[in-house]
């Protein structure tokens, strides 16, 4: 069935001299991203995944935002075409003071088909779409993050065992 839907997923924002940066989230408008249950209500879509893309926020006394990682099927076993007008695929958001820059963003399909991010891409039945939002840069030299911040870090998912011993030397 024929279907228009303006999707918005935002990735991370930059660290800032004392706080981290924000993960998911436009800045400055404060654009809030695309709510699930819309998307499948009023689609044939169906988001199989959502959240947070680890290690992701550059590394820093304080940590980039975070983007996530959203993976979309068709529910009626057709092709759906995206319109992709993306940024942050080709180069990434700058650490500032010593901290890392963020990770780029990603847009493709499931079997390996890489998109530039600017253009039409063609979702076939079966496939599906997976989109990586960037992380935002890091501020201060990574090794200054609190032993606390790191562990919290970690429980949390948002850095991985090997981000929080080599970078952050936990």
């Amino acid at each position: 069935r024929p279907f228009v839907i303006e999707l918005v997923h935002n990735g991370g924002t930059g660290a800032r001299p004392r706080k981290d940066g924000l993960s998911t989230t436009a800045y400055p408008s404060g654009v809030k991203a695309s709510q699930i249950e819309i998307t499948e209500t009023t689609t044939p879509l169906i988001v199989l995944q959502r959240e947070y893309r680890t290690d992701s926020g550059g590394a820093g006394q304080q940590r980039g935002g975070l983007g996530q990682i959203i993976r979309i099927a068709s529910t009626d076993q057709a092709s759906f075409l995206v319109s992709g007008k993306v940024d942050r695929v080709k180069y990434p958001a700058r650490g500032r003071e010593g901290g890392a820059n963020g990770k780029v963003g990603k847009m493709g399909l499931k079997s390996g088909l890489v998109f530039s991010g600017k253009g039409v891409l063609e979702v076939p039945p079966g496939d599906e779409l997976v989109v990586e939002t960037p992380g935002g840069g890091g501020y201060g030299n990574p090794l200054s993050r609190s032993r606390q911040q790191v562990q919290q870090d970690l429980k949390q998912g948002l850095i991985s065992q090997t981000s929080a011993t080599e970078t952050y030397g936990l």
